[in-house]
């Protein structure tokens, strides 16, 4: 037996335990998750089909295809799990957070630690957190 880790990214990781020599599909089965048709499957950050092997303590993604024109960014809200979302090299911070599922309320955007806002493009970013505003004097 041996165990390998499932995620889709943005969702909890399941842990499952298989049979030596089972595929990522056996994993992905395992896990009650579905690969759909904007997705790559990846083993430890390495690209994969879903007929490769798993090893023991592999880390099984599933993540979104980036197209040409594309690139991938991190959206986190301080405290919860990180989202990457695949948006236009020409996006604004407001579609990467709709791209994320996040509505923002009374709380600061940041892209690489720098306050922006939400018709801020995302230029070359890798990070987009949501952090609680802070009040001034305390």
């Amino acid at each position: 037996m041996i165990t390998v880790k499932v995620a889709r990214l943005g969702t909890a990781v399941v842990e499952v335990a298989l049979d030596s020599g089972a595929s990522v599909e056996d994993a992905l089965a395992a896990a009650s998750l579905e690969l759909d048709g904007n997705e790559d499957l990846r083993i430890n950050e390495n690209t994969v089909t879903a007929s490769s092997s798993v090893s023991d303590g592999d880390i099984v993604t599933l993540v979104p295809k980036v197209k040409g024109g594309q690139m991938v960014v991190k959206v986190a809200r301080l405290g919860s799990a990180v989202v990457e979302v695949a948006v236009d090299n020409s996006a604004t911070v407001q579609n990467a957070l709709d791209a994320a599922d996040i509505n923002v309320e009374n709380e600061d955007i940041r892209i690489d630690g720098r306050s922006v806002s939400t018709s801020d493009s995302i230029g070359s970013a890798t990070l987009i957190t949501i952090v609680p505003k802070v009040k001034g004097g305390k």
